[in-house]
């Protein structure tokens, strides 16, 4: 008995191994595409994250600097409270003052509304720029928690320079200890520099011009309710 015309289109239905091979391959195929997609998006994304992270920390850096520069203190009656000390011997600067600093300044919740307080910016760990900060008559050495504070990380360049009156331009050191320079230029790079360019990712410069000069002995009278010196 021959087989009926619908009989062999029934046969005919289903799916052949090499064409269910096929429809898995292009799946596949598309998976692949998909998940690539994904990977780049997710990659640029954390790129893009960091980027700006790094970005946002070497703005609040830069400011944190500005605002010590611009509330710097010196008493010539109490100098060694006071000095002024700027190490730019090495490969990165170190600077350690006397400032008055507003209540929106890094760690200032730390001192509960004292606002004249020391203050260090050093390059530490191979890239951090440390701020630490302490109370004006803490002693300079010892056990003294200073409030470490990472204000920027991956900083390939910190640099100090000071307006020098007689020379008419910048100097890449101050000496006078029992001094305030009247202008600073601050110089912040945050990453490596390139093979190419020999510059960091990002750099930024700030001139700041110290508004205070040094208080003499003369005119820093005592405090409210002291004797009259003799």
């Amino acid at each position: 008995m021959r087989p009926t015309s619908s009989s062999r289109s029934e046969d005919r239905a289903g799916f052949t191994l090499i064409e269910v091979m096929v429809a898995m391959a292009v799946f596949s195929l598309v998976m692949l595409s998909l998940y690539s997609t994904w990977r780049i998006i997710m990659q640029s994304t954390g790129a893009a994250m960091k980027l700006t992270a790094r970005a946002q920390r070497a703005r609040i850096a830069a400011q944190s600097l500005e605002s010590a520069f611009m509330g710097a203190q010196l008493f010539q009656a109490n100098a060694p409270l006071y000095t002024f000390l700027a190490d730019t011997s090495g490969r990165n600067a170190a600077v350690s003052l006397a400032t008055i600093l507003s209540d929106g300044f890094p760690g200032s919740g730390y001192f509960q509304g004292e606002r004249l307080r020391r203050v260090t910016f050093t390059v530490e760990n191979g890239g951090d720029l440390v701020l630490r900060q302490n109370s004006l008559l803490a002693p300079v050495e010892g056990d003294v928690d200073t409030h470490p504070i990472v204000l920027a990380r991956d900083v390939s360049v910190f640099q100090l320079e000071f307006w020098d009156l007689q020379r008419g331009e910048y100097v890449p050191e101050w000496l006078a200890t029992n001094r305030l320079p009247q202008v600073v230029r601050v110089t912040l790079g945050i990453g490596e520099p390139g093979q190419s360019t020999r510059q960091p990712v990002q750099r930024i410069t700030r001139v700041v011009r110290i508004p205070s000069s040094a208080v003499v002995p003369g005119l820093q009278g005592p405090p409210p309710g002291a004797p009259p010196r003799p």
